[in-house]
């Protein structure tokens, strides 16, 4: 029998891709309450975030995608955005 991990690690991908969609959908709520600034750059993480989770996702589905190293690239960019929009939602001063 042939397990095949790449599959399963495409399943991980998408769940937690749609995990960062709803946490996305819940700042946005929280920020339309409150409009507190710091949560706009959660919203964009959330965002960017969810949108690296669903190319992740796609690359495990579609191996393919491995042919074109241009794409690790991009995805590994994405990842720094992400952090950086979440470190400048913490280090921002309410205003």
């Amino acid at each position: 029998m042939n397990f095949n991990y790449e599959y399963v690690e495409g399943l991980i991908y998408l769940f937690s891709g749609i995990l960062s969609t709803i946490l996305l959908a819940l700042s946005i709520t929280a920020y339309r309450k409150r409009f507190v600034k710091k949560i706009l750059y959660a919203i964009i993480a959330f965002g960017i975030f969810s949108f690296y989770l669903y190319f992740e996702s796609l690359e495990a589905f579609y191996p393919e995608l491995h042919l074109y190293p241009v794409l690790d690239s991009f995805a590994a960019g994405i990842v720094t955005l992400v952090l950086i929009f979440f470190f400048l939602a913490i280090i921002k001063r309410q205003q």
